[in-house]
């Protein structure tokens, strides 16, 4: 079995940025969350998990690792309750990389930079392939997440959006 292709190992962070992903899975590669609240994972320079992805950008899933300790979090307050586990079954969990500050390399800066939305099912491809003759498969035009998410939140409340009818 192959090994799944890696954001920023085998693909460019600067070309993931605003395209939306389906989060199949969440690898949480050994990191724990202490008493404290604190994280603590498998190695200093170890991303804190792995969100397992798919989008017709790409043509394949792939790994998409986890950066910053707000964004573990939200993936966690969702991969690990029950009720939001059952949601993600009937609909859609996405992701959207769009960090604050872009750092050289399209990396993430100080603020969490993975934004997630539960939609109904079929949003995902609804945006990519019935949106516009297809606007945002094109490779010239702009992705604009926010159609889906909202308005992007790196500051204050940061939490899992839910929407249930999506602007498409």
């Amino acid at each position: 079995m192959s090994r799944l292709l890696e954001i920023g190992r085998d693909i460019k962070w600067t070309e993931i940025i605003a395209q939306v992903f389906h989060v199949l899975d969440f690898d949480r590669a050994g990191t724990t969350i202490k008493s404290d609240g604190k994280l603590k994972t498998k190695g200093f320079f170890k991303p804190y998990g792995y969100l397992h992805v798919e989008s017709p950008i790409l043509n394949q899933s792939v790994r998409l690792p986890i950066v910053h300790r707000d964004d573990f979090l939200l993936a966690d307050s969702v991969f690990g309750d029950p009720k939001w586990l059952q949601a993600i079954q009937e609909e859609e969990l996405l992701v959207t990389y769009v960090p604050k500050h872009q750092l050289p390399g399209g990396k993430i800066g100080i603020t969490h930079g993975l934004h997630y939305v539960i939609t109904p099912k079929g949003t995902l491809e609804r945006y990519y392939y019935s949106f516009n003759n297809d606007e945002h498969m094109s490779r010239l035009s702009r992705p604009a997440p926010e159609k889906l998410f909202g308005k992007l939140v790196w500051d204050g409340e940061i939490r899992v959006q839910v929407n249930s009818e999506p602007a498409l």
